[in-house]
């Protein structure tokens, strides 16, 4: 049997359908989407596979331009749109263009006037910052003229300090000329100011006087504190306080002595005259108790910034420094002195009055201490030189010297008239009553007030004054009765066996021993061996 050859084009394609695979996953996906619409297997259905394929193929391409014919619409529309756009950008850039060429001028000279701008901002802040620190502004200096004082005025018056000390800065520069005027400028407003501050404040100083117990403001503290950059001005609110505190604390001392207090309650001092103790010792704590208060109210008034307390005035002006607490110490110590020297008249003559019409030896004595120890308690208030503590010492003295003047007449009496000795050599009543005055005048130097810084006044003047005399009658005595012989002396052992209680006295304690100390210190060492 012979063998039939293929065309070649028939032998190509049965290869090629032969090597294709048909497991593939193109070929499956392509069979299944051709089971889609290829119902039937026909051979007419086969040979018109193709068409059918081509017709499929056609309807999916109409369906998605039937589909997208929506967005081509809006597509086209987009690109309308986006012509006329570009268009009217093409006219704004040739608009541009034009004004650019137009406006160039208004540019530079908008770019100029701001450079101006903030060239002129700057000098603004600067004179802004001149003015501020070198000028008063139309409220301040307002403030500095109004005839009322306020806190505004105060404010003022430190700007004005303020803009003098930049003055001084100023003059360092070459702007020297300039510092000058302004610091004169400053001058005028800042003296004014002072007196005005000044007779502001002697006017409230003297409405201070009008008061027992007046209150000082905090305005008038801030003024003060302001006038201590003048000391002569401060001098003369100085002097108006003093001048005025000194006529209001006058009438107050007299008032006190003739009137009492409101109401008569407490009664008048003078009330109680024929009580010289309690007399003088009203007085002078009337005046402790106003030095406390009036003290109050002059550091309340004049430094305001120091702490008041009751410690003596030497300690309180240690704590500032060296310079200002002399200064203050010398300004307070001033005012004191002159608000206390008025009532230093009408308390001596009533102290010299008391002490010229004493004859009790005890109460002269206590006198004494009394005033002894509020002349170290005041003095260490005020100081030594005041007027005041002045007073008190001469007092003092006075008070003193009549204590010793009534024991040298004392003393001169008994020596004038020399007691009798006794039979029994019993101290005569001359001697008790020496020795029992001098008990009584111990127990007062026991009793009496020390100062704080003071010392304990010397009490042996006293003890020689009243023992002496009374230690030379007994040797006077015993001399006499030495000479009367032997029979005397032998008489006298006797009766000095007899009464034990009379051979123990102090009085032949002293006689027996006048040969080998000195007589008053001997006898005060056997009656007051603890003193």
């Amino acid at each position: 049997m012979g063998t039939t050859t293929l065309a070649p084009g028939l032998s190509r394609k049965l290869k090629k359908v032969l090597e294709c695979r048909t497991d593939t996953p193109d070929v499956l996906a392509s069979l299944n989407t051709l089971s889609s619409f290829y119902s039937e297997n026909t051979p007419q259905s086969r040979r018109n596979l193709r068409s059918t394929i081509e017709k499929r193929g056609l309807s999916i391409n109409l369906e998605f331009l039937e589909a997208s014919q929506a967005a081509q619409e809006a597509l086209d529309r987009v690109e309308d749109e986006v012509g006329a756009l570009a268009s009217s950008c093409d006219k704004i850039a040739v608009a541009l263009s034009s004004c650019t060429a137009t406006t160039g001028d208004i540019i530079a000279t908008t770019e100029r006037l701001k450079q101006e701008l903030n060239v002129t901002t700057q000098r603004q802040q600067i004179v802004s910052c001149f003015l501020r620190d070198y000028q008063l502004s139309n409220q301040e200096i307002s403030a500095l003229r109004e005839l009322e004082l306020n806190e505004n005025f105060f404010k003022a018056l430190s700007h004005v300090q303020e803009i003098h000390a930049n003055c001084k800065l100023l003059l360092r520069t070459h702007h020297q000329r300039a510092g000058l005027e302004l610091m004169d400028m400053m001058a005028v407003y800042q003296e004014g100011a002072y007196e005005r501050l000044c007779r502001w404040v002697q006017a409230e100083c003297r409405r201070l006087g009008d008061s027992d117990n007046p209150e000082v403001s905090d305005l008038l503290k801030t003024a003060v504190r302001c006038l201590k950059e003048r000391p002569v001005l401060f001098k003369y609110c100085a002097e108006e306080v003093a001048n005025m505190r000194h006529n209001a604390l006058f009438r107050r001392f007299i008032s006190a002595l003739t009137r009492g207090g409101p109401g008569g309650m407490p009664r008048p001092i003078e009330v109680h005259a024929h009580d010289p103790l309690r007399y003088v010792g009203d007085m002078l704590g009337w005046l402790h108790q106003a030095l406390a208060s009036e003290r109050e109210l002059v550091f309340l008034l004049l430094d305001p910034d120091a702490a008041v307390d009751t410690v003596p005035a030497t300690n309180q002006f240690s704590r500032s420094p060296e310079s200002d607490s002399r200064k203050t110490e010398s300004d307070l110590t001033f005012v004191m002195d002159r608000i206390f020297e008025g009532v230093c008249r009408p308390f001596k003559v009533r102290v010299e009055q008391v002490l010229q019409s004493q004859s009790s030896l005890i109460i002269s004595y206590k006198l004494s201490n009394t005033l002894e120890f509020y002349s170290h308690t005041i003095s260490d208030f005020l100081g030594r030189e005041t007027a005041l503590s002045d007073t008190l010492w001469t007092l003092k003295d006075a008070a003193q010297k009549t204590f010793f003047d009534i024991l040298k007449t004392r003393g001169e009496k008994l020596l004038r008239y020399p007691p009798l000795v006794a039979v029994d050599l019993s101290p005569p009543p001359a001697v008790r009553e020496g020795v029992s005055l001098l008990l009584e005048i111990v127990e007062t130097h026991n009793s009496m007030m020390l100062p704080t810084l003071g010392k304990n006044p010397a009490f042996g003047p006293v003890i020689s004054a009243l023992l002496d005399p009374i230690i030379k009658i007994c040797e006077q005595a015993a001399e006499a009765h030495k000479s009367k012989g032997a029979g005397h002396s032998s008489r006298r052992s006797r009766l000095s066996s007899d009464l034990g209680q009379f051979s123990k006295s102090p009085v032949d304690a002293l006689l027996s021993n006048s040969s080998s100390a000195p007589s008053s210190q001997v006898f005060f060492s056997h009656l007051f061996p603890s003193v």
